[in-house]
């Protein structure tokens, strides 16, 4: 591999003479024609972070997700790099298993390594060790610094789910959650759904499964006995023989584990429970939902998150964006609607064109 001193021999330069070309400095026409033949003749390439300790722009962002093997996170992953590329930048990916140790070590590792800045989804106790003074744009978590927050409108997600329940004949529904015991905009879930239910006077009960209670809040399968014990207490254990006949998962993936307990349960679904899930995943990424969802645009969330970054970047002031659309998508466990006319799939509230911030 061409060093630069090979590219400074082959052009007859001084090393000098070559980085000043690299980096944009003042050099003769003659001189630059020389170096940038001999770079294209040797196959030169820049190192990107050593050039980044002299020049404090290293053109790569550190991309800090939980997994990948959620649909959600790649294809999120996948949207993340084009809105990168397109901006001139190269992401390096960070897989933390929702660890709060891993998420310490790549924090410390983009800071020690200069890099332009930091796209992330956390829900772990790591404020102390994100650093204010770079560029860092957080998914769906809050962080006590100035640090923009970009998420969909986890809130209206709520109130269309338990909407679209009661839209298609449930009576009694039912909300299931795996979630952080830190700040997030993914808790306006249940908020959204719970206040659905007590402005229109619909049964309800609320159960969220916390990190204490499950190895990740990031896998609803490890959390498979917990949920059996939940779902056995509501659906089997009911009080006046009242028992739900329609559920929201916070989380598709929880949602299919959810449907597999019913339906060991010996529960049809959706014609005995209705089920709804949130993210709107597909198998494959590509084929038929998983279950019916409340489905949160992934292109969106990218371009709204590496927008702030360079924003940041670029010395401006920025400010979270947590009102992103979501929509209802029928996915085979919920019924037809009851009265059509009647319910909403997000677009008709007219959050499917317009990116808005809430103060």
């Amino acid at each position: 591999m061409a060093t630069i001193k090979d590219v400074a021999q082959d052009a007859g330069v001084s090393v000098g003479t070559v980085s000043n070309v690299l980096n944009g400095g003042r050099v003769g026409e003659e001189r630059r024609r020389r170096v940038e033949e001999s770079i294209r003749r040797l196959g030169y390439q820049v190192n990107g972070l050593a050039r980044g300790l002299r020049t404090q722009r290293t053109d790569y962002v550190v991309l800090i997700l939980p997994n990948i093997s959620n649909p959600f996170y790649s294809t999120l992953l996948q949207d993340l790099e084009r809105e990168l590329a397109l901006a001139g930048k190269y992401p390096l990916l960070c897989i933390s298993e929702g660890n709060p140790e891993k998420e310490i070590r790549y924090l410390k590792m983009a800071k020690n390594n200069k890099v332009d800045g930091i796209i992330g989804v956390s829900f772990s106790d790591v404020e102390e060790y994100v650093d204010e003074s770079m560029a860092v744009v957080s998914i769906e978590r809050h962080f006590p610094q100035r640090i923009p927050c970009v998420a969909c409108d986890n809130f209206l997600g709520g109130q269309l789910a338990a909407e679209n329940l009661v839209r298609r004949g449930a009576t009694e529904l039912l909300f299931l959650q795996t979630i952080s015991s830190v700040e997030s905009e993914v808790s306006r879930r249940r908020d959204g759904f719970e206040e659905y239910c007590i402005v229109h006077g619909i049964p309800y009960s609320s159960v969220s499964i916390s990190e204490n209670q499950v190895s990740s809040v990031f896998s609803a399968f490890s959390a498979r006995g917990v949920i059996h014990n939940v779902l056995k207490v509501h659906m089997e254990e009911t009080v006046n023989d009242r028992r739900p006949n329609g559920v929201f998962a916070g989380a598709d993936h929880l949602a299919v584990v959810v449907m597999e307990e019913l339906r060991a349960m010996g529960y049809r679904v959706p014609e005995d429970v209705q089920l709804i899930g949130y993210d709107g995943l597909r198998v494959m990424n590509s084929g038929g939902l998983f279950v019916s969802s409340i489905y949160q645009d992934t292109r969106a969330i990218a371009e709204a998150g590496v927008d702030c970054l360079i924003r940041l970047l670029n010395g401006e002031q920025v400010e979270s964006v947590m009102d992103l659309p979501v929509r209802f998508m029928e996915g085979g466990t919920t019924l037809g609607l009851r009265d059509p006319k009647q319910s909403r799939t997000g677009q008709a509230s007219g959050w499917d064109s317009e990116k808005r911030v809430r103060e």
